[in-house]
C-alpha cells in the first residue's frame, strides 16, 4: 500500500464505491523491497497477491446498516516489452484511508536473506487477515518449510519473528500481551521468546475506538 500510494493511477466506480487501477513494473516493486528479479521472487509475490484477494474483505457492521467490501477484486499479471511483466491491480479507494496493521511503512524497505524473506512473508500473510486473533503455528511453518532447516536457523528465524511483532508494537498495532503455545494449552505473556514460541503464539490487533 506504501509503495501503490505514490503511483498514478485511474479511478473507476462501482455503484458507490470508487476503486483505484494502479500498473507498476514487477520488477520495480521487487527492487523497492529490496528482493532480486528472479523465478523464485515472482512466485512469492503471486502468492502475496493470493494472500491479499483472499483475505480483502472488510466488513462494516452498525445499529443501522451492514457492508462487505472486497477491497482487492482483481490482480493481473501479463508481459508487457522486453519480457517485462506489469501488474494491474484494482484497490477500493477507501482502503487507503482504513488503518490496518500489515500495513507498516517500513516492513518491505529491509535487506533480507532468503529465511528473513519467509519469515517476513508468513507475518504479512498472517497480518493481512481481518480476525482481530492473529495466530502464528512456528511448527507447522517450519514443517512446511521448503529446506532443510538446522536448529541454529530456527532460532534466528524465530527471533526474527519477535523482531517484527516488536516492530508491530511500536507502531501500536497490537497489544502488549500475547499468548503463547507451549503444550495444547494457551498461556498469557507479555515478552516472546525463541523457547516459548517454539510452538505458536497469538497477539491481538490494537482497536481504534
Amino acid at each position: 500500500m506504501v509503495y501503490v500510494q505514490t503511483l498514478d493511477y485511474e479511478i473507476d466506480s462501482l455503484k458507490s464505491t470508487r476503486y483505484r487501477l494502479v500498473r507498476f513494473r514487477v520488477q520495480d516493486f521487487l527492487r523497492y523491497t529490496g528482493e532480486t528479479y528472479n523465478y523464485y521472487q515472482l512466485k512469492k509475490l503471486l502468492d502475496f497477491f493470493d494472500e491479499l484477494q483472499i483475505n480483502s474483505l472488510i466488513k462494516f457492521f452498525s445499529d443501522t446498516q451492514y457492508r462487505s467490501l472486497v477491497t482487492i477484486p482483481e490482480v493481473k499479471l501479463e508481459k508487457g516489452r522486453q519480457n517485462t511483466w506489469i501488474a494491474n491491480v484494482w484497490i477500493a479507494e477507501e482502503l487507503f484511508y482504513y488503518a490496518h496493521p500489515f500495513l507498516l511503512p517500513d516492513l518491505l524497505k529491509r535487506k533480507l536473506t532468503k529465511h528473513q524473506f519467509e519469515v517476513q512473508f508468513k507475518v504479512i500473510q498472517v497480518f493481512s487477515s481481518v480476525d482481530i486473533e492473529k495466530h502464528f503455528s512456528i511448527e507447522e511453518f517450519f514443517h512446511q518449510y521448503p529446506s532443510v532447516l538446522s536448529n541454529q536457523d530456527k532460532n534466528k528465524m524465530k527471533e526474527y519473528f519477535i523482531q517484527l511483532i516488536q516492530l508491530f508494537e511500536e507502531h501500536q498495532l497490537i497489544e502488549s500481551t500475547y499468548k503463547v503455545v507451549p503444550t495444547k494449552t494457551l498461556y498469557q505473556t507479555n515478552k516472546l521468546t525463541s523457547q516459548n514460541i517454539s510452538k505458536g503464539f497469538i497477539v491481538y490487533e490494537r482497536l481504534s475506538i
